[in-house]
């Protein structure tokens, strides 16, 4: 995690603002937390955002809401996503019904893929978790959405890669009923720990917001833990939050010039930036459809992890061989960049 670098117009402000948190002696549920919220929410336009520990607590306390006032015990996965929310779903006390299975394109599954998972699985009611990989939103979920609230499914957007993406000018996590973002320290946007679950769904952002404290003031819920931030991380994360659009222009500078070598070498990318979509460059993903990528290039040594080197259904090797990810983080030094772009020259020479 040395590589991680943030803007220093966040620093600056978190060390403004640090010394004020210990002389009020609130280092819990102050203005820090409320004001992560609101900005979470004028950023990506939702009704709700609660600050949590991070990603996995967030979706933890939607299933386990979903489950005991909604009914909703059953619950999809797609096959290319990150271990952990397997064992969210266990966690939460629900039932994994099985993968929905994923697309080399975009590393997620397409609508059609999704349909066939709906209708197998139909009489079961399911929650449908669906991660927005790589930095950009699923290009097909508006239509997966209308799909899920037609059938009666509960659709949960993972935005842990996802953070200022958008598709169509609509932020990723408010497509379905409830969108989890990560700000985990290896993150597009990274403030060490920490997540915020968003939603326009009064009711759940409601009960999310009394889970996250307990319910100790209305007193009417049966479940509920504390996963609020301290006051100390809520600053850190506002802080380094406010400067995302400075992190996200950064990176793009930087993916530019992978875009011009990929194109010039006929290498084949995915796309982070289009008419309807923005990403924010959490990865920069190369494809090889024809054989392992690793055997496609062999000379590119200068990489980052995959999204993801396994497939949770074990069902298929498709998308963790057949990509790789080049570095790409804030600020990242410009010989790292062109060290990259050599190699890259060198497997097609």
């Amino acid at each position: 995690m040395g590589m991680i670098k943030l803007p220093p117009p966040a620093i600056a402000f978190f060390k403004q603002n640090l010394e004020e948190i210990f002389e009020s002696g609130q280092l819990a549920e102050g203005k820090w937390n409320e004001s992560f919220g609101k900005l979470i929410c004028e950023y990506c336009g939702t009704q709700y955002a609660i600050p949590t520990v991070s990603n996995g607590s967030g979706i933890t306390a939607l299933l386990q809401i979903y489950k005991r006032y909604y009914g909703r015990n059953n619950v999809l996965l797609q096959s290319n996503t990150m271990y952990g929310l397997k064992t969210m779903v266990g966690s939460a006390g629900c039932n994994l019904l099985g993968y929905v299975p994923c697309q080399l394109a975009t590393l997620m599954p397409a609508l059609d893929q999704v349909r066939a998972a709906l209708r197998e699985f139909k009489e079961s009611k399911p929650i449908l978790i669906l991660s927005h990989i790589g930095g950009i939103v699923n290009p097909d979920m508006p239509e997966i959405a209308t799909l899920c609230r037609e059938e009666g499914v509960v659709l949960v957007e993972d935005c842990a890669h996802s953070y200022g993406a958008h598709h169509d000018g609509r932020h990723s996590g408010t497509f379905g009923d409830a969108g989890v973002y990560s700000f985990y320290a290896t993150k597009a946007i990274p403030g060490g720990e920490g997540g915020v679950v968003v939603t326009n769904n009064l009711e759940i952002g409601d009960l999310v917001k009394r889970y996250a404290i307990y319910d100790r003031f209305d007193q009417k819920m049966d479940i509920g833990v504390n996963i609020r931030p301290s006051e100390i991380q809520a600053l850190l994360l506002y802080s380094v939050v406010k400067e995302a659009e400075e992190i996200i222009s950064n990176k793009a500078e930087i993916a530019q010039k992978y875009i011009e070598a990929c194109s010039e070498l006929s290498i084949t990318f995915i796309e982070q930036q289009s008419d309807k979509r923005r990403g924010n460059y959490y990865k920069f993903v190369l494809l090889s459809e024809s054989l392992p990528a690793r055997q496609r290039f062999v000379e590119l040594n200068t990489l980052t992890s995959a999204v993801y080197d396994y497939d949770l259904s074990g069902s298929s090797d498709e998308i963790s061989e057949g990509h790789l990810c080049l570095p790409i983080w804030y600020d990242q030094p410009e010989q790292t960049t062109d060290q990259v772009i050599d190699e890259l020259r060198a497997c097609c020479s």
